[in-house]
C-alpha cells in the first residue's frame, strides 16, 4: 500500500457517485461528484497506476471494480460492516463517506472482500436466478390456492399446477373471470418451469465436468445446484485456514456475547454469504432424510433440544465443515452409499443429456470414489464424453 501516492474512496449509488482523494498523510487532495453513467470517462481521466481505490460492497460493486481495475494501480471492495466509523463526522454525507473510505485505505484499515472470478460470478447469477424462479412458482401456487379459498373451494391434491387441477376448477361454480385467472397462473407457471428445466440442465452439465462438484455430490443432500453454489461461493478453499472460518463466512456460527466471566451464545450470525447459507440449509434438510452418519447426527441433536430448526442449522454447519476437508484435500465424502450415489448420478446424467446409459451412474460413482480407476462410460459413441477427465484420472 505504501507504493501508492494517492488513495481514493468512491461512495457509489444508483445514479451518482462521490469521491475523495487523500495522500499518505490523509491530507485531502480533492473531492467531488460525478454521474455513474460517466464512470468510465472519469476513471480514464483521473486515475493512474499510482492510485489505490476503494469502494464499498454493494449491488453493482463488481461492475465498478471491473471498470476501474484497468486504470488504477489497485482496487479494493471494502466490507461495509467494517467501515461504519462515523465518530469523526457529525453529519453523514456521501462526500464524508468517500473521504472516510479514502483515509481508511491510506491507513491500511480496509477489510477487503474477495472478488470472485467472472466465471464464478456468472454461476452465482445463474443459481440466484433459479432460486428466484422457484420462489415465483411458490408465489403463484399460493395465489391459486387463495383464489380457490375465496370461493370456498377446497382442492386436496398437493399438485395444483396440473391439468387435473384446471379441469377441477373449470367444472366448479367459480366465476368465469376467476377461472380465467387460474388458467393464466397455470400458463405462467408452465413457462417458468420450462426455464427452470433449462437451468437445471446447464447446472447438471457443469457439475459433471468439475471434479470439485463431483466430489461434493458424494455427500448426502448435495445435488448439482448445491455443488455449484458451494464452489462458486467459496472459490479458493485456501482462503479459509480452518473449517470454522468457512462456517463463519456462511454465517452458520453462533453469535457470542462476553462480559467478564459471563459468556452467552445466541443465534447464528447470518453474516456472510446468504446464498451459501441458504443452500447449506436446503442440503441439510435432504441429508436429515437420508440414512447415514449425518442423519444420526441430526436426530441426536433433535432428541437433545427438541428443536427441528436448530438441529437443521447445526447439521448445515457440520456439513460445511466437512466440505472444507473435502475441498482442501480433494477427497469425496467419507461415508458414501454406492447405491444412493448410483441413483443420484443417474438422475444428474439424465437431467444433463435427457437419457442415461444403463451403467453410467454406477461407473461414474465408482470412478469418483476411485474404486475403478480408468472406468469408461462409453456404451454409445454418440453419448457425450462429459466426464472423461474425471473417469480417466
Amino acid at each position: 500500500m505504501n507504493n501508492f501516492s494517492r488513495f481514493i474512496g468512491i461512495d457509489i449509488h444508483k445514479k451518482l457517485a462521490s469521491f475523495a482523494t487523500v495522500d499518505k498523510e490523509k491530507n485531502l487532495l480533492g473531492q467531488g461528484t460525478f454521474l455513474m453513467a460517466e464512470l468510465a470517462a472519469w476513471a480514464k481521466k483521473n486515475l493512474t497506476q499510482e492510485d489505490a481505490v476503494v469502494i464499498e460492497a454493494t449491488g453493482n460493486s463488481y461492475y465498478v471494480y471491473d471498470l476501474l481495475i484497468p486504470y488504477a494501480g489497485e482496487v479494493q471492495i471494502a466490507n461495509p460492516l467494517a467501515m461504519h466509523d462515523r465518530t469523526r463526522y457529525r453529519r453523514k454525507t456521501d462526500k464524508a463517506d468517500a473521504r472516510n473510505l479514502a483515509e481508511q485505505l491510506a491507513m491500511g484499515n480496509v477489510l477487503p472482500v474477495w472478488v470472485p472470478p467472472k466465471e464464478a460470478r456468472a454461476w452465482r447469477e445463474t443459481v440466484s436466478h433459479r432460486k428466484g424462479l422457484s420462489e415465483d412458482i411458490t408465489a403463484i401456487k399460493n395465489r391459486m390456492r387463495s383464489l380457490l379459498y375465496r370461493y370456498g373451494i377446497s382442492y386436496d391434491s398437493k399438485e395444483i399446477l396440473s391439468d387435473k387441477a384446471l379441469g377441477f376448477v373449470q367444472a366448479s361454480d367459480m366465476p368465469r373471470g376467476s377461472k380465467r385467472a387460474f388458467q393464466s397462473y397455470l400458463g405462467i407457471s408452465a413457462k417458468i418451469m420450462e426455464e427452470i428445466a433449462l437451468i437445471d440442465r446447464e447446472l447438471a452439465k457443469q457439475s459433471l465436468v468439475d471434479p470439485r462438484c463431483l466430489n461434493l455430490m458424494t455427500m448426502p443432500g448435495v445435488k448439482p445446484q448445491a455443488a455449484i453454489i458451494v464452489t462458486s461461493a467459496i472459490g479458493d478453499i485456501s482462503r479459509f485456514p480452518n473449517p470454522k472460518q468457512l462456517a463463519s463466512y456462511a454465517g452458520l456460527v453462533p453469535s457470542v456475547q462476553q462480559s467478564g466471566e459471563g459468556i452467552h451464545y445466541g443465534s447464528i450470525t447470518k453474516q456472510g454469504s446468504s446464498l451459501l447459507r441458504w443452500i447449506m440449509v436446503e442440503a441439510a434438510h435432504a441429508a436429515a432424510a437420508t440414512p447415514g452418519p449425518l442423519q444420526d447426527f441430526f436426530y441426536r441433536l433433535y432428541r437433545r433440544n427438541q428443536s427441528y430448526n436448530k438441529s437443521i442449522i447445526a447439521l448445515a454447519s457440520k456439513m460445511l465443515r466437512i466440505i472444507w476437508h473435502m475441498l482442501t484435500y480433494g477427497v469425496p465424502y467419507r461415508h458414501p452409499r454406492l447405491s444412493s450415489l448410483n441413483l443420484k448420478f443417474r438422475s444428474v446424467i439424465r437431467t444433463a443429456f435427457g437419457r442415461c446409459p444403463r451403467l453410467a451412474g454406477k461407473q461414474l460413482a465408482m470412478a469418483v470414489l476411485d474404486l475403478v480407476p480408468g472406468a469408461s462410460l462409453g456404451h454409445s459413441s454418440s453419448f457425450p464424453n462429459f466426464a472423461l477427465d474425471v473417469i480417466h484420472r
